[in-house]
């Protein structure tokens, strides 16, 4: 008769625990329950909101009568949403492609080869991107007030009429929240595609020169083509950043002069906060994460198809 060993509950528990199955599910377990606390609950809570009617001034709001897409019908139908959401992505296609541009500008030069000087340049460059928003929504507020040094330099330059009233007229208004964005994340920009650039390997382009190619069929048909999944990731992810924007808009302008100016962040912060509807700004806040999770998936597809390929 074979001698069945007794093991102790500790023993089993270990032995149980030292499967492959098992110990992946507990190396990931705490992550888990992290992003379930800290994301799932309260984007639950959210879309619950979004579908009740509900203010602070009601009381309980887990009392809350249901008003189902209720508040969702009221948010698409609201002109100024609308308004605010078409601004926000003129902010976020101006933006964003001027810090591409000249992201890429600075990537290319720097990735030339080196020269005197060039890591204390580029920890030049990287330092706007280091800095909180707030101060640099703050200073760039200071740059172009009436009496400011941008318009104390114009006067200098064109005289008298050289002055510009930035805060009162709409476009120049936006125009320098462009500037703040373009001059605090075009570092951005470019740590992401010099890094890229400088991952790329070297025999494609070598064979090219050997073979006569010019600078820009090297850039336009090796370069560009295998530095594209860096260039989607480095555009997806400032454009959901921007997409979001509201420090800047907040500090420098207060989203005028009246609501020329406002973001999409901004409306839902004042719907919910100030006005005390969050009701409604839930119900924003659900179609921003909507919008977002949309376009995301499908800027993302070409990186799939390049994958399977």
């Amino acid at each position: 008769m074979k001698n069945i060993a007794v093991r102790s509950p500790t023993e089993r528990f270990w032995r149980w625990i030292n499967q492959e199955s098992v110990f992946k599910v507990a190396l990931v377990a705490p992550l888990q329950v992290l992003m379930w606390l800290i994301l799932i609950v309260p984007t639950l809570l959210v879309i619950y909101l979004s579908l009740v009617r509900w203010e602070p001034i009601l009381g309980d709001w887990t009392r809350a009568p249901f008003n189902w897409f209720g508040n969702y019908a009221k948010v698409l139908t609201d002109p100024r949403f609308w308004e605010t959401l078409s601004r926000t992505l003129v902010i976020v296609i101006v933006a964003v492609g001027l810090e591409f541009l000249l992201g890429f500008a600075l990537a290319l030069f720097f990735s030339q080869g080196d020269f005197p000087g060039k890591r204390l340049f580029t920890s030049i460059i990287l330092y706007p991107m280091m800095l909180p928003w707030v101060v640099v929504g703050f200073t760039f507020y200071l740059l172009f007030l009436d009496k400011g040094p941008v318009n104390y330099i114009l006067i200098q330059l064109l005289g008298p009429g050289g002055a510009q009233p930035w805060f009162k007229e709409p476009p120049l208004a936006i125009g320098t929240i462009i500037l703040a964005d373009v001059w605090q994340w075009t570092p951005f920009m470019f740590l992401i595609l010099y890094s890229g650039l400088g991952a790329l390997p070297k025999e494609p382009v070598e064979a090219a020169m050997t073979l006569g190619a010019t600078r820009w069929h090297i850039f336009r048909w090796i370069t560009v083509p295998m530095l594209k999944p860096v260039i989607i990731i480095a555009l997806v992810i400032r454009a959901l950043e921007c997409f979001k924007i509201f420090d800047l808009v907040f500090v420098m302008t207060g989203g005028g002069p009246g609501t020329s100016t406002e973001s999409l962040s901004l409306f839902i912060y004042r719907t919910g906060f100030i006005y005390g509807q969050l009701s409604l700004a839930a119900a924003m806040a659900v179609l921003l994460l909507i919008t977002i999770a949309i376009v995301t998936r499908f800027a993302i597809r070409p990186l799939e198809y390049q994958g399977e390929a």
